[in-house]
């Protein structure tokens, strides 16, 4: 059942927003407005390409209207609009805000949350004005484009030009999300328009467009070129129903400087989220460090979602284990392994099979060990080697069945090794999920004739 509609004005557009929700491991079909309705049990997101840039306002507003009609309910509408800010950016703003507020129940707060940053692509939004590689629209060769010249590079003019719906501007330095958690849930605008500089902006405007939906029900249509509505649905959980199960979860048994090191580095090259064993605290009874990792840990599992990772890993230097007795270093793999197994039946219960990771990273020989004891695990399905001494596989059996891994010991490859052996994950839980999903161009069919289609 689809969870969100991409409304989008061209199919290049559709198909690189498209693309960003596959990532997460989303089921995505791009379709032309006559097919919207036929895939929409089929796909998480269903992306509808109106082809509408270069018609008339109103009948790019109709066409939107439809396509809301035939999807819902969804959970997130996206109305995909061009980076640079051509096309009937007011009239399909409007046609989708109204849309979705006509089918919400009555009296819920609907807004659409306007974010027209690229940042990868070179376009962001600082003082409410679009900059193409640091110049405003109409200083590049936009303002001489023939069919939409842009003779301004205020956001907010360019959708006055075909709107007269009320907007609201974030400036930049209000874009951080404990400020913008305020910001999101004041004021009466339909229109929230923010700016923003760099992905981490997107992200943060995201995590508090989500945090204002879970606080008073706000719903949101995102107005974006792709990143930001991509972001949003990360922020409010949504995932495919068949897609991969969660993010990557490694679990790091090893005490050497070489494995902190290599977890370190984890964090400098993409999302990553830390829990920390104090293995002194955590081997101590009376104290309840081993229930607030626990804790964590789960907190973790249930909101990150494929690609990231979550890490746990112990932090005490390998110095101060010999303070530990014998048995308690002895026991520790058994341990951690006995609190990631119950982390994970926890996770499962309260959120679900989609949930659990969708690859496993073990370093340190005994807590692998134990690991693939306390999962029920039959084999190991042995794929090959990331580096010498480094293996990448599958598991057979238990709770995750079929899931990646990949294993090392402790002093094993240099600093880069878990980023390739995270990176191996990735591939093969991607891998993966494409084979579930190998048939997902059935439903894509445009519309008959050589004037029909993809091409209005």
């Amino acid at each position: 059942m689809a969870q969100v509609l991409v409304v989008a004005d061209d199919l290049t557009g559709a198909n690189a927003t498209g693309a960003r929700f596959a990532r997460t491991g989303m089921r995505v079909a791009t379709v032309t407005p006559e097919h919207v309705a036929v895939v929409a049990d089929d796909y998480d997101v269903v992306v509808a390409n109106l082809d509408s840039r270069n018609v008339p306002p109103q009948q790019a507003a109709d066409l939107v209207t439809d396509v809301v009609e035939a999807v819902w309910p969804v959970s997130l509408v996206v109305k995909r609009v061009d980076s640079t800010l051509r096309g009937n950016v007011g009239a399909e703003l409007d046609a989708t805000l109204r849309a979705v507020r006509e089918r919400v129940p009555a009296g819920t707060r609907t807004r659409a949350l306007l974010v027209p940053a690229f940042p990868s692509s070179g376009r962001v939004t600082v003082d409410g004005v679009q900059l193409l590689d640091g110049v405003p629209l109409d200083r590049t060769d936009l303002a001489f484009d023939p069919i939409w010249p842009m003779a301004t590079g205020l956001v907010a003019d360019i959708v006055a030009g075909q709107s007269a719906t009320e907007l609201r501007h974030v400036p930049i330095r209000q874009v951080t999300q404990t400020m913008l958690s305020a910001e999101l849930m004041t004021g009466d605008e339909p229109v929230v328009l923010c700016d923003a500089l760099d992905e981490r902006h997107l992200e943060d405007i995201a995590g508090a467009a989500a945090e204002a939906h879970r606080k008073d029900g706000t719903v949101w249509v995102s107005v974006d070129p792709g990143p930001a509505g991509a972001l949003l649905a990360s922020a409010l959980n949504l995932r495919g129903e068949a897609g991969a199960r969660g993010p990557l979860l490694a679990v790091a048994g090893s005490h050497t400087g070489l494995t902190r090191r290599q977890l370190d580095a984890v964090a400098r090259t993409g999302p990553a989220r830390y829990v920390d064993i104090d293995t002194l605290r955590f081997t101590d009874a009376a104290d309840d460090h081993a229930n607030a990792v626990a804790r964590e840990l789960t907190g973790h599992l249930a909101t990150a979602s494929f690609p990231e990772v979550v890490i746990l890993r112990t932090v005490t230097p390998a110095a101060d284990l010999e303070k530990l007795s014998p048995n308690a270093r002895r026991h520790l793999p058994e341990h951690i392994a006995e609190l990631v197994a119950d982390v994970l039946g926890e996770v499962e219960t309260t959120e679900g099979a989609h949930a659990l990771p969708s690859g496993l990273y073990l370093t340190g020989g005994d807590v692998a060990s134990a690991m693939l004891d306390e999962l029920g695990v039959h084999a190991f399905d042995v794929g090959g080697e990331v580096i010498p001494m480094a293996i990448y596989g599958s598991l057979s059996g238990g709770s995750l069945d079929g899931t990646p891994v990949a294993s090392k010991g402790g002093l094993i490859g240099d600093e880069t090794t878990a980023l390739e052996c995270l990176g191996k994950l990735r591939r093969a839980a991607q891998a993966r999920l494409h084979q579930v999903h190998s048939e997902v161009s059935e439903h894509v069919v445009p519309a008959a004739g050589p004037n029909a289609g993809w091409s209005r």
